[in-house]
């Protein structure tokens, strides 16, 4: 069974990139203009890298990785090649342009909503694919069962009421309500969630994910927008993310569920860090460091404090320091050039 890894991956710090972004700001119906079009989310520190070294560290199984980017290309990642860390072949580049051919998608687009339902028109993508963030990697040696089992993906998580029966939404709607506001238009994670779901078919709640690379397969999104091809070019009509628009791997996790009998498993372990996690911030470092867990996210690198940022790439680097190239160290073990 071929397993692609597929990147969705930003440089928000190219001027081009800034400058593109201020040039197309969000229309008042997307979300804030702080939140879409900040340099906060589309920060870029490296960790793509890691994301990287650890697909060749701990699955060998991979065929291979595929990075969707604008036209953009991370700099260090010819000396994957370079070092022989990997051949050529196996990290590929792909455009917004070629998953939003044909599409009514606005271009430039700064939407990961947008982006991640097309990802499965990527050109000569296998059947089954995981998906994962610039800031997702892999923290202990894995199998392909982590992902599929039988040919179909392996889905974990929590189940949750319908965001219009939990409590914290009706009295937010309610106070909106009475104040003379209108229906909130902050796009939500929960909400997308939902939506991802209802989208599917299923209305009795929803499931919802950690951080971690998704397990997904092209033809489950492939047959469904066939027959719904208005849902994809409602999706992707948005230039930023929108509170109409649904999360896709929620989607795909209800199709599975829903469609194809595919059972759901319990939450899957993640060493999972913020910059407001405070105390916490020491396990879950202990957890990348042991390994003790199977999969790694840091959200936000730019947004902790130095000392513990300059922690977090030396945790990293010692950890991919054998499929990391030499360029991204300073020579020196566990001594990351990123945290220099």
């Amino acid at each position: 069974m071929d397993i692609d890894y597929v990147i969705a991956w930003v440089d928000g710090n190219d001027p081009k990139h800034r400058m593109l972004r201020r040039q197309f700001p969000p229309d008042g119906k997307e979300c804030r203009a702080d939140e879409a079009a900040g340099d906060v989310r589309f920060h870029e520190n490296g960790e793509i890298y890691y994301n990287i070294a650890s697909v060749l560290k701990y699955a060998p199984f991979i065929r291979r990785i595929i990075v969707v980017t604008d036209n953009q290309k991370p700099k260090h990642l010819d000396a994957f090649f370079a070092e022989g860390l990997c051949g050529r072949d196996f990290i590929r580049l792909v455009s917004h342009d070629e998953i939003f051919n044909g599409l009514p998608a606005p271009r430039p687009n700064f939407n990961s909503l947008a982006i991640e339902a097309a990802l499965w028109r990527i050109p000569g993508l296998s059947e089954h694919f995981v998906y994962a963030n610039d800031d997702f990697f892999l923290n202990a040696p894995l199998s392909p069962e982590a992902f599929f089992i039988g040919g179909r993906p392996v889905i974990g998580g929590q189940w949750a009421k319908p965001e219009r029966k939990r409590l914290k939404v009706r009295v937010r709607n309610a106070l909106r309500k009475l104040t003379g506001r209108g229906p909130a238009t902050r796009p939500s994670y929960r909400k997308a969630l939902d939506l991802g779901a209802a989208l599917a078919g299923v209305c009795d709640g929803y499931l919802v994910h950690e951080h971690h690379p998704h397990p997904l397969r092209r033809s489950t999104f492939e047959q469904f927008f066939s027959g719904d091809m208005d849902a994809l070019n409602r999706q992707v009509s948005y230039r930023y993310r929108h509170a109409d628009q649904f999360n896709p791997v929620s989607l795909a996790n209800h199709l599975e569920i829903s469609r194809h009998g595919v059972p759901i498993g319990p939450r899957k372990h993640v060493a999972y860090l913020t910059p407001d996690m405070g105390r916490r911030i020491p396990p879950q470092l202990e957890r990348i460091r042991s390994g003790s867990v199977p999969f790694g996210c840091i959200q936000s690198f730019e947004a902790f404090p130095a000392e513990v940022a300059g922690q977090m790439h030396r945790i990293l680097t010692e950890k991919f320091y054998d499929t990391l190239p030499r360029e991204l160290t300073l020579g020196a073990r566990g001594v990351p050039s990123m945290a220099a």
